[in-house]
């Protein structure tokens, strides 16, 4: 995904899917649609700055028994500006000074409640109409305005994620491989003569993703469309630097706002141009066709998605939003993972050998295969261990309280609180993970190698001392697909590629903007053939 250095930019989604918001320091190029004049924008940012100013001034603290980290008598601003770049270490602070109970701490939007993993019972079991995902995510990343209502209100086709996707990958699989296989060798444009390239990573990881993504979702030819390409990976952007903009309004000013600041509804219409047609020859074919359609019908998750759609639900111009959610949902995730994973293995060779004997040993007896890639336990742990110490957000399965309820603990919360568990801290635990700090990429596998069931240590796995992929009711429904590509990917990496960086042992420094973690976005990595 290309970035410009004074873009807003995406951060990322966590296991909940929920958002990871963050804007460059220089808001300058932020998309603005072209309707707007400059008085409706100067008036629209006067409102939100006054917007912003007011509300934790009306809100102070939620109304609530849980005490508050670091009450500046600034009405939180203090804390709030100090969590835009250190977020992880006030998660510590608070952990500490209140000895793992819940606290409350200052951001821009609002008051937010923290919780630890004792906790976490009561976040799984909680029912949406009170613990409401939806409502916190909407509020944050204002998805009614920028992907639209069939995302924020109506998400069915998540069941679709878990159902036909899922269980489909392993017919997919050789497909999704040869994508990976095409795109890196596309991208990367190596020579024979075993010359060092520098590869932008962030960029690289972003096209790979999205070629392999959409190969699932919409199949050939479009997935290597480069126009069709650009215009999802953009997307992405385009959705944060909206979603932001409109977030920081009052509830009943966001309709105006969006209507004069988002950038999504022409991104939408530039990917209806590509979609449109094919959702409406696949209907006109399965009318015309009758039986024989189930026959001749194309195998991807749009079908899968006009299959599963009711008459009411089968507009192309909802499918499109749909399947726009769904490029949203895969790309930014992905491949910030993969870029992290990269620069890991760039600054630390000693580790290419042995996953490279996991894949080999893997494809030996399997084939390139889904049974193949489930089998790399040790390209697994390297992944998963990634994400520890790499994570998207520093805390994950963020709810709004939607009515007054008592936690296990006694912990009281009114109706309107937004709530989060503080998973920074949980996957730093020293009695969980020993050596907290350090990036053990085999710490999992080894579980595996004394005995332990693969299944309770694997990176697609949610538990309780795992929250990377949130839990309960929206643990993230497509954490196979991205399991399976993610490790595809950096298996075909260490098989066919010599990584380094250009300066031996220094792995790119990650930012933090709030509690978004992000991979240098400007680094590169030296790629040669593989010559052993």
């Amino acid at each position: 995904m290309k970035i410009d250095n004074n873009r807003a930019y995406i951060l990322g989604m966590n296991a909940d899917c929920r958002l990871g918001l963050a804007v460059s320091p220089s808001l300058r190029d932020m998309s603005v649609h072209p309707a707007v004049t400059d008085f409706q924008l100067g008036t629209a940012v006067l409102v939100a700055g006054f917007s912003l100013l007011l509300l934790p001034l009306l809100l102070r603290s939620s109304k609530t028994n849980v005490p508050v980290l670091a009450n500046d008598g600034l009405f939180g601003y203090r804390t709030a500006l100090r969590a835009m770049t250190a977020f992880p270490r006030l998660m510590v602070e608070g952990h500490t000074k209140f000895n793992g109970k819940p606290f409350q701490m200052a951001s821009f939007r609002s008051w937010i409640v923290y919780m630890s993993q004792e906790l976490h019972e009561d976040f799984r079991k909680a029912r949406d109409d009170t613990f409401s995902f939806r409502e916190e995510v909407n509020e944050v990343a204002a998805i009614e305005y920028t992907i639209g209502r069939v995302a924020s209100h109506d998400p069915w086709h998540y069941g679709v994620v878990r159902k036909q996707m899922t269980q489909n990958l392993g017919k997919k699989f050789p497909e999704i491989y040869e994508e990976i296989a095409l795109a890196f060798q596309d991208e990367l444009g190596l020579a024979a003569d075993g010359e060092w390239k520098p590869i932008w990573a962030s960029n690289l990881s972003a096209r790979v993703v999205c070629r392999a993504s959409n190969r699932l979702f919409v199949g050939l030819p479009l997935c290597r469309n480069a126009e069709f390409m650009k215009i999802s990976q953009d997307y992405t952007i385009t959705v944060v630097t909206s979603g932001y903009m409109i977030s920081v309004f009052p509830q009943f000013l966001k309709p105006l706002a969006a209507r004069y600041l988002s950038a999504a509804p022409a991104a939408q219409k530039s990917f209806e141009t590509f979609i449109f047609p094919i959702i409406e020859k696949r209907q006109r074919q399965e009318v015309e066709l009758g039986k024989e359609w189930d026959e001749k019908k194309p195998f991807d998750f749009l079908q899968w998605m006009i299959d599963a759609a009711t008459e009411d639900q089968k507009d192309p111009k909802e499918l499109n939003q749909r399947l726009l959610n769904m490029n949203f949902a895969a790309m930014h995730t992905s491949a910030m993972t993969y870029t992290h994973a990269l620069y890991w293995l760039a600054v630390r060779p000693e580790f290419m050998a042995p996953l490279r004997e996991d894949v080999e040993l893997a494809v030996k007896e399997h084939g390139w295969t889904k049974d193949a890639v489930n089998a790399m336990y040790k390209v697994d742990s390297f992944l998963k261990e990634t994400l520890r110490i790499n994570p998207i957000t520093a805390n994950s399965m963020p709810r709004k309280i939607i009515r007054d309820v008592c936690l296990s603990d006694g912990t009281q919360l009114r109706a309107g609180t937004r709530v989060a568990i503080n998973s920074w801290s949980l996957h730093r635990d020293p009695g969980l993970y020993p050596n907290p700090d350090q990036f053990d990429p085999f710490r999992f596998s080894r579980k595996v190698e004394e005995g332990e069931n693969p299944v309770r240590h694997a990176f697609a796995t949610a538990s309780s001392d795992f929250l990377i992929w949130g839990g309960g009711e929206h643990v993230c429904a497509g954490r196979f697909f991205a399991s399976q590509e993610l490790k595809t990917m950096l298996a075909y990496t260490v098989m066919h590629y010599d990584v380094k960086m250009a300066v031996e042992g220094v792995r790119p420094p990650d930012a933090w903007y709030g509690e978004s973690c992000v991979p240098d976005r400007k680094a590169s990595v030296l790629f040669r053939k593989r010559q052993n």
